[in-house]
């Protein structure tokens, strides 16, 4: 599936979310605190644009983009310089403690099992750290929540699939609505997979937030 959106990732993701993704990519980004000549992994990159933000902080030093998705990967490739990887993001093929920073955006959602993800990203750090996740948070019990839960049943999937050419990729990010977790319930899986001192900063009217946590 995201083989086949690739080519028109990044513009349905700036569409889709009203031009704020940049912002929350740099947010992302800062969360790291990774600096010059940092070692940092970007699991999930997709197109690799916050990949793309973590090598500007860490000029000198080296960024992974990792990702299961071929297509993805070739995007990346042709739009930045790398390395890439191809890859799972519940079994990382690297060895412990080996990244001053790791961070997945807009992928924990599509893991088969998220703890495992995080149980991942937390063993590929060094001591001190930092795992950083950006994510859509499940609506609220508000008229805020409400609009959101509409714009994600009824708009998201109609326009994403108009300017992807593949409603049935659009129907699905709309049929996971459920599937997203609460800041509660993500700051206890980060917890639960190791992760000391997890925080949580919600973005956009509660909409998305920066999960941030280190080893």
């Amino acid at each position: 599936m995201f083989d086949r959106i690739a080519h028109r990732y990044d513009l349905i993701n700036t569409v889709l979310s009203g031009g704020r993704d940049a912002s929350w990519r740099r947010r992302t980004a800062a969360a790291t605190r990774l600096g010059a000549e940092g070692r940092g992994l970007d699991v999930a990159c997709g197109s690799g644009r916050l990949t793309a933000e973590l090598r500007r902080r860490a000029a000198g030093g080296m960024v992974v983009g990792l990702d299961f998705s071929a297509g993805m990967l070739r995007i990346a490739g042709a739009g930045h310089t790398g390395p890439w990887v191809r890859g799972d993001g519940l079994s990382l093929p690297f060895p412990d403690g080996t990244f001053d920073a790791v961070t997945v955006a807009f992928g924990l959602r599509n893991f088969v099992r998220p703890e495992v993800g995080l149980k991942e990203m937390h063993r590929v750090l060094r001591r001190g750290g930092r795992a950083v996740v950006l994510e859509f948070l499940r609506p609220r019990a508000d008229v805020v929540g409400s609009l959101y839960r509409s714009y994600l049943r009824h708009v998201l999937p109609r326009l994403g699939g108009l300017v992807s050419g593949q409603p049935g990729a659009y129907r699905y990010l709309s049929d996971t609505v459920d599937s997203y977790r609460t800041p509660e319930e993500l700051l206890a899986m980060a917890g639960g997979a190791g992760w000391r001192e997890a925080s949580l900063e919600s973005l956009t009217l509660g909409t998305v937030g920066i999960l941030s946590g280190s080893r």
